[in-house]
């Protein structure tokens, strides 16, 4: 599962990274907990823009 962080998280990523995670870790913990969000097509080009 692919993800955007939104801020950075030790040991996985800076934020604005597009890292790759395991579904739940994904699904359970990040995106919950405001920390991610999921990597669409439409996030990825926005993504970019920045």
């Amino acid at each position: 599962m692919e993800v955007i962080l939104k801020q950075d998280i030790k040991g996985l990523g800076f934020a604005d990274d597009l890292v790759k995670v395991r579904p739940g870790y994904g699904r359970n913990f990040l995106i919950p907990r405001g920390a991610a969000t999921l990597a669409t097509e439409g996030a990825k080009k926005c993504m970019l823009k920045l």
